[in-house]
């Protein structure tokens, strides 16, 4: 969890949830912080207990009391079942603590007068936020969302962080079902927003594209109605379309239509070098990251640097200072050397359009070295899981010299298209694991990909230990 100091007084609960559902609330109660972690909190946090797919924080009141927490709160149904065993406890009672959560969150919020850049899009949200924020500190003090803080819980986290020290703030907004960039949009209140793009992501329950976009898009909605600014991908066709709706606008991408436009070239070693014209303005830098698709990134990095006036200097150095987080084992396109064995780990999560992109990077590297896709499943395709991994696996075959794959959706595409014979199966990551070792030569270069939930991070850690 993220400690945070935010304060709220007996007079914010009661703006915020009405008289009925404070209760044991005294005149002159206040929080210093709000927390959703027994294990961190501190003395005069307020406690919200939440309810999670592994645990559940109600379970844990009487230990958040116990820490000194000032109240807690909790839903409906847990108190009228509990609340003998806590008469005279402080409890802020409500029908959904998620949601509490975030009306703390956008209290807090609304009392600062700052940027708030809002990133949303399919594919390469972390990267380009993480790029923006990067270049803004060139200047600014700058609060950028955190690990993967990006939902209903984590927004509302993030913005709990703000204080007078922030002069901007780049907040990651990501979505998995309909309706989630209309709950976080109005948590955030934007005065900026960029959707990087809109591709096949969460099918499951967006259904398609157009479910995609209308998902998505929602971002700029809220910054048409409050003329906020709207940072448009002019690559993207159905992005593009809306510089017809919008009035304060920033088009960026390219193509000749993009007002700040940028050119991309790889080097041998996959870095991007880019080229960015805006009106007589002209930027090169080369990048210390990986792949095409991360060019892309640093375009829309630049534009708004271009919009908050930062001069040439100050975005050619946040381009080209900015690295990769390698943390976590997973990466996003991290090109990766081990004693000669070239690793592209880009195994923090997939889909078809992200999986294509890194497949199209493996495809145009100029080496004589063979080629070794390794690939796991892309979660959350719905009816549409079939022939997307069928696609994948399609374009996987003109991209490397050897396709190797795990998971149940891999498998039931291998099965529909097994006469491609460079594709081979293996029913988990240890038997693919053992294989590869046996096989895998320095010289070659490696892809690895998947959706986060298949850990195909397991598969770079077995390499290194070898290699």
């Amino acid at each position: 969890m993220l400690p945070n100091k935010a304060e709220f007084t007996k007079l914010d609960l009661l703006a915020l949830f009405g008289n009925k559902s404070l209760i044991n609330i005294p005149d002159g109660w206040h929080c210093i912080g709000v927390s959703t972690d027994t294990r961190e909190i501190i003395n005069d946090n307020a406690f919200v207990a939440l309810r999670g797919e592994n645990s559940d924080g109600h379970a844990r009141v009487a230990e958040a009391f116990s820490k000194g927490a000032s109240a807690v709160f909790v839903e409906k149904t847990w108190y009228e079942e509990n609340k003998s065993r806590f008469s005279s406890s402080p409890f802020v009672v409500v029908d959904n603590t998620l949601h509490a959560l975030g009306k703390l969150g956008n209290e807090h919020r609304r009392r600062f007068n700052l940027p708030i850049i809002a990133i949303g899009g399919s594919n390469g949200k972390t990267t380009t936020k993480n790029l923006t924020a990067h270049v803004l500190s060139q200047k600014y003090k700058v609060l950028k969302t955190e690990a993967n803080y990006n939902n209903q819980l984590g927004v509302p986290l993030m913005l709990l962080q703000l204080n007078s020290d922030y002069d901007i703030a780049v907040l990651e907004m990501g979505t998995n079902e309909p309706g989630e960039i209309s709950i976080l949009t109005n948590y955030v209140e934007p005065t900026h927003g960029l959707i990087t793009n809109i591709g096949k992501e969460h099918l499951e329950k967006l259904i398609d594209l157009d479910g995609v976009e209308l998902e998505e898009t929602y971002l700029f909605g809220f910054l048409l109605k409050r003329n906020g600014t709207a940072f448009i991908n002019m690559d993207d066709v159905r992005l593009e379309k809306y510089i017809k709706l919008l009035d304060e606008k920033v088009l960026f991408g390219t193509t000749e239509n993009a007002n700040i436009r940028g050119v991309i070239e790889l080097d041998n070693k996959l870095h991007p070098k880019i080229d960015i014209d805006y009106n007589d303005r002209h930027i090169e830098a080369n990048m210390k990251t990986f792949g095409y698709t991360c060019g892309l990134n640093a375009i829309a990095a630049a534009s708004v640097g271009f919009h908050f006036d930062f001069n040439n200097e100050e975005i050619k150095i946040g381009l080209e200072s900015f690295v990769q987080d390698t943390g976590h084992g997973y990466a996003r396109m991290l090109v990766e050397n081990i004693k000669g064995l070239e690793i592209i780990n880009d195994c923090y999560n997939a889909n078809p359009d992200s999986m294509t992109a890194a497949l199209n990077t493996l495809k145009n590297i100029k080496t004589s070295s063979p080629k070794i896709a390794i690939l796991g499943d892309m979660r959350e395709l719905g009816e549409a899981s079939f022939n997307e991994h069928c696609n994948i696996l399609e374009i996987a075959n003109e991209s490397a010299e050897n396709i190797y794959i795990t998971g149940s959706e891999m498998k039931k595409a291998f099965e529909a298209i097994s006469d491609k014979v460079k594709i081979k199966y293996f029913p988990d990551k240890d038997e693919l694991l053992d294989f590869i070792l046996k096989h895998l030569h320095k010289e070659d270069i490696v892809l690895v990909k998947g959706s986060r939930g298949m850990e195909m991070e397991k598969i770079i850690i077995g390499l290194k230990e070898k290699f």
